[in-house]
């Protein structure tokens, strides 16, 4: 059997094993700060006794802010993963350049650097389809 080749496939899948353990760890600890978030909003809401004091609350400043959590903001998550997509393509092109001096770097680097063009195209794609969808 070919070691290089085998050693290649190896990084390449423990690359792309940490990739996706990143993305887990970070998808869970945003889904525990949505939940705290949840039950903070929860308690706020359940101290009003009446619908004309939640309407009072809502015309502060304070209530202005606590409405403006409930609005998505679809430009941040595009620029994070147009870096996301920007910081792997210079990755990939990072371990594409290491073939000069090291053999075994042409699948972590093509994975890895197709990886992140492919974020920077859905970044693009997102900006374009959400800048139709609001005209």
């Amino acid at each position: 059997m070919n070691w290089s080749a085998f050693e290649d496939i190896v990084m390449t899948l423990g690359l792309f094993a940490a990739v996706v353990g990143i993305v887990w760890l970070r998808a869970r600890v945003n889904q525990a700060r949505l939940a705290r978030q949840a039950e903070t909003q929860q308690q706020l809401l359940a101290k009003f006794q009446s619908g004309r004091e939640l309407a009072e609350f809502i015309e502060t400043d304070d209530g202005k802010q606590f409405l403006g959590q409930f609005e998505s903001d679809p430009h941040r998550m595009m620029l994070v993963v147009l870096g996301a997509g920007i910081v792997s393509s210079v990755l990939g092109l990072g371990f594409l350049v290491l073939m000069i001096w090291e053999d075994g770097f042409l699948f972590p680097g093509i994975g890895t650097t197709a990886l992140g063009v492919g974020l920077i195209a859905a970044a693009i794609i997102s900006k374009k389809l959400s800048d139709q969808w609001r005209q």
